[in-house]
């Protein structure tokens, strides 16, 4: 069952939306998504831009230190970002000031193992990226159509024990999502929505992601 919260209509707070959403975010999946699987779940945050993407990173690791939470994260991105807001150099993905765990080593290997919880992206490995683990995605970024479609479908890999994904979502409404799965699956239903915030279970998202990572090899 995929289980999404859409804030789509939440008014953004006085302060800079990553500083506050990245709280939101980490207590989310601390709370949520990384008690499942035996502790082994891990969740993806989906960003605009890398500037977004570099932003967040050093906000909600600063947060996660904050509350003491056991959360190990990586941020994924291609190229360099030079970004003085955030940093004084240029940097990368491989950069030690991001990433100090990745050690040179290929972000999917990396985010497989223990010491992984959350991955940032910014045009990156929303297609593709198969990952059984994963069970939380928070959404800070515009998705339509077979996008929308292809990057939520990152939940559904097959794992025993997995029964339960999460999205939060801030920018997408419900319905949006909704008429983006109907494009493609007949079986997409919105139920038991509830108060503003728009809570929807689309039933039938495990099937319809394995049609679509089977058909065209590239979701």
């Amino acid at each position: 069952m995929l289980t999404s919260l859409s804030m789509a209509g939440y008014t953004k707070p006085a302060a800079p939306r990553f500083t506050t959403a990245s709280g939101h975010c980490s207590r989310l999946i601390w709370s949520h998504v990384q008690p499942l699987l035996d502790g082994k779940a891990k969740a993806m945050v989906v960003l605009g831009s890398r500037v977004e993407a570099v932003r967040w990173k050093m906000a909600i690791d600063g947060y996660i230190k904050s509350q003491g939470y056991g959360l190990g994260t990586l941020v994924a991105f291609s190229g360099e970002v030079n970004d003085p807001d955030s940093s004084q150099e240029p940097v990368t993905e491989g950069s030690a000031a991001l990433n100090p765990g990745l050690k040179g080593r290929d972000i999917r290997d990396a985010f497989a193992g223990a010491d992984f919880h959350l991955l940032l992206v910014a045009n990156k490995f929303q297609t593709g990226f198969d990952q059984p683990l994963l069970c939380g995605m928070y959404v800070d970024r515009r998705l339509a159509g077979i996008q929308a479609v292809q990057t939520l479908s990152r939940l559904n890999r097959a794992h025993p024990g997995k029964d339960t994904t999460y999205v939060l979502d801030f920018v997408n409404s419900s319905e949006e999502v909704l008429t983006a799965f109907r494009t493609y699956y007949e079986t997409a239903e919105l139920e038991g929505v509830t108060d503003p915030n728009l809570v929807l279970d689309l039933k039938g998202t495990r099937n319809a992601a394995s049609c679509c990572s089977h058909s065209g090899g590239g979701s």
